[in-house]
Protein backbone atom coordinates (compact mmCIF):
# COMPACT_ATOMS: atom_id res chain seq x y z
CA UNK A 1 0.00 0.00 0.00
CA UNK A 2 1.16 3.44 -0.98
CA UNK A 3 1.55 6.03 2.08
CA UNK A 4 0.66 9.61 1.15
CA UNK A 5 4.42 11.43 1.66
CA UNK A 6 6.54 7.80 0.99
CA UNK A 7 8.85 7.90 -1.47
CA UNK A 8 10.12 4.61 -2.96
CA UNK A 9 13.50 3.62 -3.13
CA UNK A 10 14.10 4.13 -6.75
CA UNK A 11 13.10 8.02 -6.56
CA UNK A 12 14.83 8.84 -3.75
CA UNK A 13 18.13 10.85 -4.14
CA UNK A 14 21.35 9.07 -3.76
CA UNK A 15 22.85 9.63 -0.42
CA UNK A 16 26.24 11.63 -0.87
CA UNK A 17 28.71 8.18 0.25
CA UNK A 18 26.93 6.37 -2.16
CA UNK A 19 27.40 9.68 -5.05
CA UNK A 20 31.03 9.50 -3.86
CA UNK A 21 31.45 5.74 -4.03
CA UNK A 22 29.95 6.06 -8.06
CA UNK A 23 32.69 9.10 -8.61
CA UNK A 24 35.29 6.72 -7.06
CA UNK A 25 34.26 4.08 -9.79
CA UNK A 26 34.34 6.65 -12.43
CA UNK A 27 38.14 7.04 -12.12
CA UNK A 28 38.15 3.33 -12.92
CA UNK A 29 40.96 2.47 -10.67
CA UNK A 30 41.02 -1.05 -12.43
CA UNK A 31 41.95 1.16 -15.34
CA UNK A 32 45.42 1.81 -13.55
CA UNK A 33 47.22 -1.40 -14.24
CA UNK A 34 47.49 -0.04 -17.41
CA UNK A 35 50.27 1.90 -16.36
CA UNK A 36 52.20 -0.73 -15.10
CA UNK A 37 54.13 -0.80 -18.36
CA UNK A 38 56.21 2.63 -17.62
CA UNK A 39 58.44 0.19 -16.33
CA UNK A 40 59.30 -1.71 -19.18
CA UNK A 41 62.22 0.22 -19.87
CA UNK A 42 63.93 0.21 -16.77
CA UNK A 43 63.08 -4.21 -15.96
CA UNK A 44 63.76 -4.66 -19.62
CA UNK A 45 67.32 -2.74 -19.31
CA UNK A 46 67.55 -4.66 -16.12
CA UNK A 47 67.75 -1.47 -13.78
CA UNK A 48 64.87 -1.51 -11.97
CA UNK A 49 66.60 -1.94 -8.68
CA UNK A 50 69.38 -0.02 -9.04
CA UNK A 51 69.95 3.39 -7.36
CA UNK A 52 66.05 5.10 -7.00
CA UNK A 53 64.99 4.56 -10.64
CA UNK A 54 61.89 1.88 -8.44
CA UNK A 55 61.20 5.61 -6.74
CA UNK A 56 61.23 7.40 -9.93
CA UNK A 57 58.32 4.27 -11.36
CA UNK A 58 56.41 4.77 -8.49
CA UNK A 59 56.12 8.52 -8.85
CA UNK A 60 55.17 7.98 -12.31
CA UNK A 61 52.90 5.34 -11.82
CA UNK A 62 50.69 7.53 -9.39
CA UNK A 63 51.18 10.87 -11.84
CA UNK A 64 50.22 8.78 -14.86
CA UNK A 65 47.45 7.18 -12.62
CA UNK A 66 45.30 10.43 -11.66
CA UNK A 67 45.88 11.95 -15.45
CA UNK A 68 44.40 8.82 -16.50
CA UNK A 69 41.89 9.16 -14.50
CA UNK A 70 41.04 12.82 -15.16
CA UNK A 71 40.60 11.98 -19.11
CA UNK A 72 38.28 8.86 -17.62
CA UNK A 73 35.98 10.90 -16.13
CA UNK A 74 35.66 13.52 -19.06
CA UNK A 75 35.30 11.00 -21.72
CA UNK A 76 31.96 9.99 -19.49
CA UNK A 77 30.99 13.22 -19.19
CA UNK A 78 30.79 13.91 -23.00
CA UNK A 79 29.14 10.11 -23.67
CA UNK A 80 26.89 10.11 -20.70
CA UNK A 81 23.84 10.55 -23.15
CA UNK A 82 24.94 7.70 -25.33
CA UNK A 83 26.11 5.47 -22.67
CA UNK A 84 22.59 5.59 -21.23
CA UNK A 85 22.10 3.73 -24.48
CA UNK A 86 24.61 0.69 -23.74
CA UNK A 87 23.77 -2.37 -21.73
CA UNK A 88 26.47 -2.21 -19.69
CA UNK A 89 27.63 1.68 -19.44
CA UNK A 90 24.02 2.60 -18.74
CA UNK A 91 25.17 1.72 -14.70
CA UNK A 92 28.06 4.16 -15.04
CA UNK A 93 27.98 7.22 -12.51
CA UNK A 94 27.07 10.34 -14.86
CA UNK A 95 24.55 7.64 -16.93
CA UNK A 96 22.84 6.10 -14.40
CA UNK A 97 22.62 9.92 -12.11
CA UNK A 98 23.87 8.96 -9.42
CA UNK A 99 26.85 11.46 -9.96
CA UNK A 100 25.96 15.08 -10.29
CA UNK A 101 27.02 16.61 -13.96
CA UNK A 102 28.31 19.74 -12.07
CA UNK A 103 31.07 17.31 -10.08
CA UNK A 104 32.69 16.95 -13.53
CA UNK A 105 34.75 20.14 -13.84
CA UNK A 106 36.57 20.09 -10.77
CA UNK A 107 37.04 16.44 -10.63
CA UNK A 108 39.10 17.02 -13.76
CA UNK A 109 40.82 20.00 -13.02
CA UNK A 110 41.79 18.52 -9.06
CA UNK A 111 42.89 14.87 -10.66
CA UNK A 112 44.87 16.75 -13.50
CA UNK A 113 46.54 19.32 -11.59
CA UNK A 114 47.37 16.55 -9.14
CA UNK A 115 49.02 14.62 -11.66
CA UNK A 116 50.98 17.45 -13.29
CA UNK A 117 52.05 18.46 -9.35
CA UNK A 118 53.41 15.43 -8.61
CA UNK A 119 55.41 15.03 -11.75
CA UNK A 120 56.89 18.84 -11.25
CA UNK A 121 58.25 18.01 -8.04
CA UNK A 122 59.31 14.39 -8.38
CA UNK A 123 60.39 13.55 -11.56
CA UNK A 124 62.12 15.14 -14.51
CA UNK A 125 61.11 17.84 -16.65
CA UNK A 126 60.63 15.55 -20.04
CA UNK A 127 58.26 13.32 -17.56
CA UNK A 128 56.11 16.28 -17.01
CA UNK A 129 56.03 17.20 -20.72
CA UNK A 130 55.36 14.05 -21.84
CA UNK A 131 52.24 13.83 -19.43
CA UNK A 132 51.00 17.00 -20.87
CA UNK A 133 51.37 15.70 -24.61
CA UNK A 134 49.37 12.49 -23.07
CA UNK A 135 46.85 14.39 -21.66
CA UNK A 136 46.61 16.31 -24.79
CA UNK A 137 46.30 13.44 -27.17
CA UNK A 138 43.53 11.52 -24.50
CA UNK A 139 41.68 14.96 -24.57
CA UNK A 140 41.71 14.81 -28.57
CA UNK A 141 40.86 11.10 -28.96
CA UNK A 142 37.78 11.86 -26.46
CA UNK A 143 36.31 15.30 -28.40
CA UNK A 144 37.48 13.64 -32.31
CA UNK A 145 40.10 10.99 -32.85
CA UNK A 146 37.21 7.96 -31.58
CA UNK A 147 35.13 9.23 -34.33
CA UNK A 148 37.77 7.84 -36.92
CA UNK A 149 37.91 4.24 -38.10
CA UNK A 150 41.40 3.16 -38.08
CA UNK A 151 42.67 5.89 -36.74
CA UNK A 152 40.88 5.27 -32.99
CA UNK A 153 42.45 1.93 -32.81
CA UNK A 154 46.00 3.11 -33.71
CA UNK A 155 45.74 6.27 -30.90
CA UNK A 156 44.39 3.45 -28.85
CA UNK A 157 47.73 1.30 -29.69
CA UNK A 158 50.04 4.38 -29.66
CA UNK A 159 48.86 6.03 -26.34
CA UNK A 160 50.24 2.55 -24.18
CA UNK A 161 53.40 3.41 -26.08
CA UNK A 162 53.72 6.83 -25.18
CA UNK A 163 53.03 5.29 -21.66
CA UNK A 164 56.48 3.24 -22.19
CA UNK A 165 57.83 5.82 -23.56
CA UNK A 166 57.25 8.52 -20.73
CA UNK A 167 58.27 5.50 -18.31
CA UNK A 168 61.86 5.89 -20.11
CA UNK A 169 61.60 9.92 -19.56
CA UNK A 170 60.78 9.03 -15.70
CA UNK A 171 63.97 7.18 -15.34
CA UNK A 172 66.17 8.48 -18.21
CA UNK A 173 66.37 5.39 -19.82
CA UNK A 174 66.58 5.57 -23.69
CA UNK A 175 63.49 2.79 -24.97
CA UNK A 176 64.78 0.74 -27.64
CA UNK A 177 62.78 0.53 -30.58
CA UNK A 178 62.58 -2.94 -30.68
CA UNK A 179 60.08 -2.57 -27.81
CA UNK A 180 58.11 0.88 -29.06
CA UNK A 181 57.27 -1.59 -32.29
CA UNK A 182 56.45 -4.71 -30.70
CA UNK A 183 54.17 -2.45 -28.50
CA UNK A 184 52.70 -1.07 -30.68
CA UNK A 185 51.65 -4.20 -33.12
CA UNK A 186 50.50 -5.93 -30.26
CA UNK A 187 48.40 -3.01 -28.18
CA UNK A 188 46.91 -2.40 -31.83
CA UNK A 189 45.66 -5.57 -31.91
CA UNK A 190 43.99 -5.49 -28.70
CA UNK A 191 42.58 -2.39 -29.59
CA UNK A 192 40.73 -3.83 -32.38
CA UNK A 193 39.87 -7.13 -30.43
CA UNK A 194 37.75 -4.49 -28.31
CA UNK A 195 36.17 -3.20 -31.46
CA UNK A 196 35.27 -6.51 -32.81
CA UNK A 197 33.69 -7.18 -29.45
CA UNK A 198 31.82 -4.30 -29.53
CA UNK A 199 30.40 -4.65 -33.25
CA UNK A 200 30.15 -8.54 -32.55
CA UNK A 201 27.61 -7.67 -29.98
CA UNK A 202 25.64 -5.15 -31.94
CA UNK A 203 25.45 -7.56 -35.13
CA UNK A 204 21.67 -7.74 -35.21
CA UNK A 205 21.70 -4.14 -34.25
CA UNK A 206 21.19 -1.59 -37.12
CA UNK A 207 23.55 1.47 -36.98
CA UNK A 208 21.08 3.63 -37.15
CA UNK A 209 19.39 2.21 -33.70
CA UNK A 210 22.99 1.64 -31.72
CA UNK A 211 24.60 4.49 -30.35
CA UNK A 212 28.19 3.22 -29.41
CA UNK A 213 27.72 2.70 -33.73
CA UNK A 214 26.70 6.20 -34.10
CA UNK A 215 29.60 7.23 -32.27
CA UNK A 216 32.00 5.65 -34.44
CA UNK A 217 32.19 5.27 -37.97
CA UNK A 218 32.40 1.60 -38.19
CA UNK A 219 29.04 -0.29 -39.14
CA UNK A 220 28.64 -4.15 -38.57
CA UNK A 221 29.62 -5.00 -41.81
CA UNK A 222 33.01 -4.56 -40.99
CA UNK A 223 33.21 -7.29 -38.31
CA UNK A 224 35.49 -9.67 -41.06
CA UNK A 225 38.04 -6.58 -41.82
CA UNK A 226 38.44 -5.87 -37.99
CA UNK A 227 39.16 -9.26 -37.00
CA UNK A 228 41.66 -9.54 -40.18
CA UNK A 229 42.83 -6.50 -38.97
CA UNK A 230 43.86 -6.98 -35.28
CA UNK A 231 44.91 -10.51 -36.41
CA UNK A 232 47.47 -9.18 -38.84
CA UNK A 233 48.86 -6.44 -36.07
CA UNK A 234 49.19 -9.15 -33.34
CA UNK A 235 51.17 -11.49 -35.51
CA UNK A 236 53.14 -8.74 -36.51
CA UNK A 237 54.10 -8.06 -32.82
CA UNK A 238 55.06 -11.67 -32.96
CA UNK A 239 57.26 -11.35 -36.22
CA UNK A 240 59.42 -8.47 -34.38
CA UNK A 241 59.97 -10.24 -31.14
CA UNK A 242 60.90 -13.34 -33.48
CA UNK A 243 63.65 -10.51 -35.00
CA UNK A 244 64.64 -9.27 -32.21
CA UNK A 245 65.88 -12.48 -30.88
CA UNK A 246 68.60 -12.65 -33.37
CA UNK A 247 69.16 -8.90 -32.85
CA UNK A 248 72.39 -6.91 -31.66
CA UNK A 249 69.99 -5.58 -28.90
CA UNK A 250 69.53 -8.86 -27.56
CA UNK A 251 72.91 -9.96 -27.54
CA UNK A 252 73.86 -6.98 -25.19
CA UNK A 253 71.46 -8.15 -22.69
CA UNK A 254 71.11 -11.85 -23.00
CA UNK A 255 73.79 -14.71 -22.25
CA UNK A 256 71.81 -17.15 -24.29
CA UNK A 257 68.86 -14.75 -26.24
CA UNK A 258 67.84 -18.08 -28.05
CA UNK A 259 65.90 -18.77 -25.05
CA UNK A 260 63.96 -15.90 -26.01
CA UNK A 261 62.03 -17.86 -28.48
CA UNK A 262 60.32 -19.81 -25.98
CA UNK A 263 58.23 -15.68 -25.19
CA UNK A 264 57.93 -15.97 -29.01
CA UNK A 265 56.12 -18.73 -28.71
CA UNK A 266 54.44 -17.92 -25.33
CA UNK A 267 53.16 -14.11 -27.08
CA UNK A 268 51.96 -16.24 -30.61
CA UNK A 269 49.72 -18.24 -28.61
CA UNK A 270 48.42 -15.71 -26.26
CA UNK A 271 47.34 -13.81 -29.28
CA UNK A 272 45.58 -16.99 -31.13
CA UNK A 273 43.65 -17.66 -28.10
CA UNK A 274 42.77 -13.56 -27.93
CA UNK A 275 41.13 -13.77 -31.30
CA UNK A 276 39.62 -17.36 -30.94
CA UNK A 277 38.01 -16.20 -27.82
CA UNK A 278 36.73 -13.04 -29.48
CA UNK A 279 35.20 -14.67 -32.47
CA UNK A 280 33.54 -17.40 -30.21
CA UNK A 281 32.04 -13.80 -28.89
CA UNK A 282 33.42 -14.57 -24.97
CA UNK A 283 35.73 -11.61 -25.01
CA UNK A 284 34.62 -8.95 -22.31
CA UNK A 285 34.80 -5.17 -23.80
CA UNK A 286 37.19 -3.89 -20.63
CA UNK A 287 40.15 -5.21 -22.74
CA UNK A 288 41.65 -4.89 -18.78
CA UNK A 289 39.59 -6.57 -17.33
CA UNK A 290 39.47 -9.43 -20.37
CA UNK A 291 43.19 -9.92 -19.88
CA UNK A 292 43.57 -10.05 -16.23
CA UNK A 293 40.83 -12.03 -14.90
CA UNK A 294 39.20 -13.60 -17.90
CA UNK A 295 41.48 -14.54 -20.71
CA UNK A 296 41.22 -18.01 -20.76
Amino acid sequence: MHIEGETSAANRPASIAARLWGLCKLLRPHQWVKNFVLMLPALLAHKLFIGNIWHQVAWAFVSLSLSASAVYVLNDRMDYLADREHPKKKQRGFASSLVPLSWAPATVAMLSISGSLIAWSFLPISFLYGLLFYLFVTTLYTFWLKRLVIVDVLVLGGLYTLRIIIGGLATDITVSTWLLAFSMFVFSSMAFGKRYSELLRNQKISAENDASLKRRGYHVNDLALVQTLGICTGMMSVLVLSLYVDSDTAKEYYECPQALWGVCIAVFYWICNFWLIAHRGRMNEDIVKFVFLDWS
